[in-house]
């Protein structure tokens, strides 16, 4: 499994569940919930990202769409099947379907802040009336909905609660499993809400993981602004990894840190393998074959990161330089370290302590990918003015 996806609505799990979900996201947006091209309505021609293919396909059919969802988690056998149907019309007959959704929907609910982007850019962020957990939330404008009692939270001791849920009348649920015992979907379809799941964060393309904004526009039949979106950014994440290519070094990089023992990173065909080795950067676990996280004891991963030339994300709580020494006194001794060359990804946090990383950065990887290349090769992009992430100090 992987980090980003799962927007910070994950997080309202309990502590161990959140440190696992949170790394695996951070091969994206890490904490809690994030992609195809699919043919959007009217047939719109893929463009400038075609070679991507994200893990769903849109298919026009007479009077309806069907769009076909798999891979939603690693080992995932199961696919999912929906029928969007025009509003006020009869849904098709003899069509086989998890799922039948009048569109334009109306009411939404959002179970991962990584929603929220894909839902706000094509104007249509009125129309979400629930969320998982609000103080993870970083969309101004979503968090003054909130304010006034337009959306309201809709989990309840790490579950969702149903009795609220069924009284939004939601059209549709847009949520996200991984195949264990804490997916909420499950208690959600058991009482018949309309639940509709994303396959975002198991991508490892980061252009194809934004093109799930195209997935969830199609409820809107809104694919073509959604679409243009995604061709433009992939044209700028494009033009980002020919420039970091011919960076004359390969920086090493050391990602997360320890937790309750254990020191758990992105294996090295993950999300955050593949936006290090487009920014020019040599993973230090990228010859790993793995596309979740790997768990390491703090010592192995230690030794490797003595080689480090740049660390990213070295622990939960951490805001300066000082406290990444203070979750191991070894860490003293790691040059990286004590070269100041340290970032995380919380550049952009809300007052209720929702990071915008792990709600827009899956919708921006050009963003993204232009804030790792100014970490690892600063003369590249000079006068960079970074969008999530900072340099700690002490």
């Amino acid at each position: 499994m992987e980090e980003t996806k799962i927007g910070r609505s994950r997080q309202a799990r309990k502590p161990a569940q959140n440190l696992i979900i949170h790394t695996l996201r951070r091969e994206e947006t890490d904490m809690r919930r994030s992609v195809v091209i699919f043919l959007a309505l009217l047939c719109i021609p893929l463009g400038a990202v075609s070679a991507q293919r994200a893990n769903f396909k849109i298919t026009q059919k007479n009077g309806y769409k069907l769009i076909a969802v798999n891979n939603l988690w690693p080992g995932a056998n199961a696919s999912r099947t929906y029928v969007l149907y025009p509003r006020g019309t009869q849904a098709p007959q003899g069509v086989k379907a998890d799922l039948f959704v009048q569109v334009p929907v109306r009411r939404a609910v959002i179970y991962s802040t990584t929603y929220i982007p894909a839902i706000e850019t094509i104007g249509e962020l009125a129309s979400v009336v629930g969320v998982d957990n609000a103080s993870y939330v970083y969309s101004p404008a979503l968090r003054a909905q909130i304010a006034a009692g337009k959306t309201i939270e809709t989990t309840k001791n790490f579950m969702p609660d149903i009795e609220k849920l069924i009284a939004l009348k939601p059209d549709v649920i847009f949520n996200y499993g991984v195949g264990d015992e804490w997916d909420t979907y499950p208690k959600m379809q058991e009482a018949g809400l309309p639940v509709v799941l994303l396959g975002d964060w198991n991508e490892q393309d980061p252009v194809a993981r934004a093109q799930w904004a195209v997935f969830i526009a199609a409820f809107y039949n809104k694919e073509a602004a959604a679409q243009a979106r995604v061709d433009a950014l992939g044209k700028a994440y494009a033009t980002l990894t020919n420039l970091a290519s011919g960076a004359a070094d390969r920086p090493k990089v050391l990602v997360n840190g320890p937790f309750q023992g254990v020191w758990t990173v992105s294996g090295g065909q993950s999300y955050m393998a593949r936006l290090l080795k487009d920014a020019g950067g040599d993973y230090l676990w990228g010859d790993n074959a793995s596309s979740g996280g790997i768990n390491l004891s703090v010592e192995a991963a230690f030794d490797r990161g003595l080689g480090a030339d740049v660390w990213l994300n070295p622990g939960y709580g951490v805001r300066r330089l000082s406290d990444v020494r203070g979750l191991d006194p070894r860490f003293a001794t790691l040059p990286v370290l004590r070269s100041g060359n340290v970032w995380i990804d919380e550049l952009r946090m809300s007052p209720g302590g929702g990071n915008d990383y792990f709600e827009s950065a899956v919708m921006n990887p050009n963003l993204v990918l232009g804030d790792l290349i100014a970490i690892l090769h600063p003369d590249l992009l000079p006068g960079h003015v970074f969008t999530y992430y900072r340099k700690l100090s002490e």
